[in-house]
């Protein structure tokens, strides 16, 4: 029969092995946190460590601690125990009786920022007390932590490094080595300070909204609100009730006043993503409100002013749209003030890799599947496949690698890569028939992914609508065979 410090160091040593897939500093305190309270059958725990970078981690989140306590256990720099029968300390004492715990242990614990931390463990009044053999558990289990937390830290500090040899960049979220990201963020930031109206252009999928929160969270008005609105997806009759509010009675359903968007990101910046979309008569009221910045809500005469940043984003080209009067030409010049235009992730060279590597370890963790990487086919299959989605794509793939993969390793069949390489599947004959295999590859997919509509996909070609016409009459192909 195994003794019960036995059959706790079992199970702290199984529990153990999960904080080797804790490769953050943050999250590996978290985890040490929840260990500690389950193996040693505490009722609270607390973690707190001191350093450039404090951290105060509580489960549950309010916990009386003992101060005498705490001290005594960094003087002699090892865990140690009391109980309600000790008396060697009247303040220890009188904290265990009227915090109604029956036994106290704590432990210095070190990080390479700090040597001024401790681990803090109780149990209430009732619970078996902390034994002797628990307290050298204990320590034997903070000693390991503190190699884990250093361990950390030092993976840590070689990312970092790593980072600025190969030129990454993590910067509020975005994270890229490409000279054309480099040039976007410095625009970006330039922009963010001025009030300026910003239209970003770009292929479905590379990040609009994640730039124009960017923009937000940079300029003076970051602490307002930043509302984003998706103008194609809007209900056309909803539309202008939805953007500048209604009054009560104004239609069937309005039982109340509504503020409308515009109100709502009064002070900061409200985002118009796929403003192409927007219906004709949407675009005379859009610009109205634009020039005179204020607006009308449905069914009332009122104006009421609004101080709003316009971020606008779309993949459609405006240019055509203004030409075939698709898009009125004054709100394109209101709009236009200033453009970003986002690179594909195929032009976007390493950057698919770093963000691959992001994706994995922020769904891995999500879904509980631990730390993965990707094996360099995979890696090379990411390089060489066109993403006609972008980064949405690359994200969605791999969320899905993540179910299928096996051993912490990504392979390109997780990523659905496998088969994708070859562009044409029969070597061509001459250098015409091999322009004409590669064309037809190339826009059959974009057809593909963009459901036959031509102005998406020639977003997508980065080409003009009229000259993917004349491309397709050239080879041979139909849009209705696409739909």
């Amino acid at each position: 029969m195994k003794s019960e410090t036995m059959l706790a160091t079992e199970k702290m040593l199984d529990v153990v092995k999960t904080l080797l897939d804790e490769v953050q500093p943050e999250s590996l305190f978290v985890k040490i946190l929840e260990v500690a309270k389950e193996v040693l059958h505490a009722d609270a725990a607390v973690l707190d460590l001191a350093g450039e970078t404090p951290l105060h981690l509580s489960n549950p989140e309010q916990v009386a601690i003992s101060i005498s306590a705490v001290m005594q256990a960094k003087s002699e720099k090892r865990a140690v125990v009391w109980n309600q029968l000790d008396d060697d300390s009247a303040d220890l004492s009188k904290s265990i009786v009227q915090n109604q715990l029956t036994s106290i242990m704590v432990s210095p614990f070190r990080t390479p920022d700090s040597e001024a931390g401790y681990l803090y463990l109780q149990r209430a009044a009732r619970e078996e007390p902390f034994t002797e053999d628990d307290s050298n558990l204990f320590d034997a289990f903070v000693n390991v932590c503190e190699k884990f937390a250093f361990a950390a830290f030092d993976r840590l500090r070689d990312k970092e490094s790593l980072d600025v040899l190969k030129n990454v960049v993590r910067k509020d979220g975005i994270v890229y080595s490409s000279e054309k990201m480099a040039e976007l963020i410095t625009l970006a930031d330039k922009l963010a300070l001025l009030p300026l109206p910003v239209i970003i252009r770009g292929e479905t999928g590379t990040g609009k909204e994640v730039i124009a929160k960017y923009i937000h969270r940079h300029s003076p008005r970051a602490e307002k609100p930043f509302i984003a609105v998706n103008c194609g997806a809007i209900p056309e009759q909803l539309m202008e009730s939805l953007l500048f509010g209604h009054a009560k009675g104004s239609f069937t359903g309005a039982i109340d006043n509504r503020k409308g968007f515009f109100e709502e990101a009064d002070g900061g910046t409200i985002f118009l993503d796929e403003i192409g979309e927007l219906p004709l008569n949407m675009q005379v009221k859009l610009l109205r409100v634009l020039q005179e910045k204020h607006i009308t809500r449905v069914g009332d005469n009122r104006e009421i002013p609004v101080n709003v940043r316009v971020i606008s984003a779309t993949h459609v080209d405006l240019e055509e749209a203004v030409k075939e009067k698709r898009f009125r030409e004054d709100l394109y010049f209101r709009i236009q003030v200033m453009p970003i235009m986002l690179p594909p992730l195929r032009e976007r060279g390493q950057d698919v890799v770093l963000l691959a590597n992001e994706f994995l370890t922020r769904y891995g963790a999500e879904y509980g599947r631990g730390k993965f990487h990707l094996s360099r086919n995979a890696e090379k299959a990411l390089l060489s496949y066109h993403w006609p989605g972008n980064v949405r794509e690359l994200e969605n793939r791999i969320q899905k690698a993540l179910i299928q993969a096996v051993h912490g390793v990504v392979q390109p069949k997780d990523l659905g890569l496998d088969d994708t390489q070859a562009m044409v599947k029969e070597s061509p004959r001459t250098l015409k028939e091999a322009r004409e295999a590669v064309e037809r590859e190339v826009i059959s997919r974009a057809l593909k992914d963009s459901g036959a509509n031509l102005t998406l996909a020639a977003t997508i070609l980065g080409i003009d609508r009229k000259v993917l016409r004349e491309i397709m009459e050239r080879i041979g192909l139909k849009k209705e065979d696409f739909k």
